[in-house]
């Protein structure tokens, strides 16, 4: 889900590029700008639902801690 998510988003961020240039998001754009806004939400809703895995499988003992730790600098 989350790599069809920004899938989709690297698609259309050169639309939102367009959109947040002026700072303004005009009538024009608006549509697009909220279809973005979904899709970043989207995103974390899925990073978040990772970062849970994560620490489960590292509570469950299925990911060297030490490792982990280590790559995570």
């Amino acid at each position: 889900e989350m790599l069809a998510s920004l899938s989709v988003l690297d698609e259309k961020k050169s639309r939102l590029l367009q959109i947040t240039r002026d700072g303004v998001v005009d009538d024009a754009e608006l549509e697009d700008f909220v279809a973005i806004q979904k899709e970043l939400e989207q995103i974390s809703m899925a990073v978040e639902a990772l970062q849970i895995w994560s620490e489960r499988m590292i509570a469950e003992g299925k990911i060297d801690v030490k490792k982990y730790r280590t790559l995570m600098k």
